[in-house]
């Protein structure tokens, strides 16, 4: 991220040495923390002290971070996972990729509980007072008409094909949440418009085009929350006074993040410094969430609905 981005005021500091600007992380970090110079793009924990890496080695900096006390991190971020547009093969052209087997039409990996969730859910264990916060991914619908050409990996090479496969979510939009977003332990989080005035009734709450839906695969509900995902402003890494609007579960889950930091806060100033457990807040967070979806309780839209921080 931009560090000297005036939104930070120098409470934000890379940890890893990541030179290497980005737009993205910088538009993540101000909504978590961005402080008040710019009034319509302030930061959840607007006050904070952010601490930001990047993605390599997160799991052994996640486990560190935790043992020295971290209580809260966000994870603007996924492995690839069923189609992908790009140059993969550095052909000097664009297409659509299948990042799933050759051989199936549907990636295996979406609602699956992968390694990866396994390795952070053993994290969290590990950490009971830290808590994971994810972004639910934006695959939902993604992948080019049936018969589209693209290109799938045969194990060893980008080979060209026309094999009709699903867009993620098929024709529902159902399960397409991965890796680590179908963790145990992890808290994550779908996308869904802005309520402007604020939240009245379950009506208002309107998924994102694009967010990722669950279940997991053995049938819990994912995602757990919802936060606002369209249209939000926050910093830009183009200059230390810019800002810009971004869409994406990654805008959504800083939403989230901060405001749990400002839960952790208010609960230490009442209990003699003493944090939450990870679960407390987890359980805290989905069971005062503002109701959303067509029937009463949690689904795989919305989770358990939209964060209700105040409450």
């Amino acid at each position: 991220m931009r560090t000297t981005h005036e939104a930070f005021g120098g409470r934000a500091m890379m940890m890893d040495g990541s030179t290497n600007l980005s737009d993205h992380a910088t538009h993540v970090a101000g909504t978590l923390v961005g402080g008040t110079v710019n009034a319509t793009a302030k930061g959840m924990a607007y006050q904070a002290t952010l601490h930001a890496y990047d993605w390599d080695n997160d799991e052994a900096e996640m486990a560190l971070a935790a043992a020295n006390g971290l209580l809260v991190s966000n994870h603007s971020y996924g492995l690839i996972t069923g189609w992908a547009f790009g140059d993969f093969a550095a052909t000097g052209t664009n297409e659509w990729y299948w990042f799933g087997s050759q051989a199936d039409t549907e990636d295996r990996a979406y609602g699956r509980y992968s390694q990866q969730s396994n390795r952070w859910d053993s994290i969290a264990q590990l950490a009971p007072n830290y808590l994971i916060v994810k972004a639910a991914g934006n695959d939902r619908g993604q992948g080019p008409a049936a018969g589209t050409p693209h290109r799938a990996w045969n194990g060893s090479a980008w080979v060209s094909s026309t094999t009709t496969r699903e867009v993620a979510g098929g024709t529902t939009g159902y399960d397409c949440i991965s890796h680590a977003g179908v963790a145990k332990n992890v808290l994550t989080v779908g996308a869904v418009n802005g309520i402007g005035g604020g939240y009245l009734q379950p009506s208002q709450v309107v998924a994102s085009a694009f967010h990722g839906w669950g279940p997991t695969d053995d049938g819990r509900i994912k995602p757990d929350v919802v936060a606002k995902g369209v249209g939000v402003l926050s910093s830009s890494s183009a200059g230390d006074a810019s800002y810009n609007t971004k869409n994406g579960t990654s805008m959504a889950s800083p939403m989230v993040t901060g405001s749990m930091a400002l839960l952790q806060q208010h609960y230490r100033q009442l209990n003699g410094n003493t944090p939450m457990k990870a679960a407390t807040l987890k359980a805290l967070v989905i069971h005062t969430a503002d109701e959303a979806g067509i029937s009463e309780g949690p689904d795989y839209i919305f989770g358990w609905g939209l964060m209700n921080t105040a409450k």
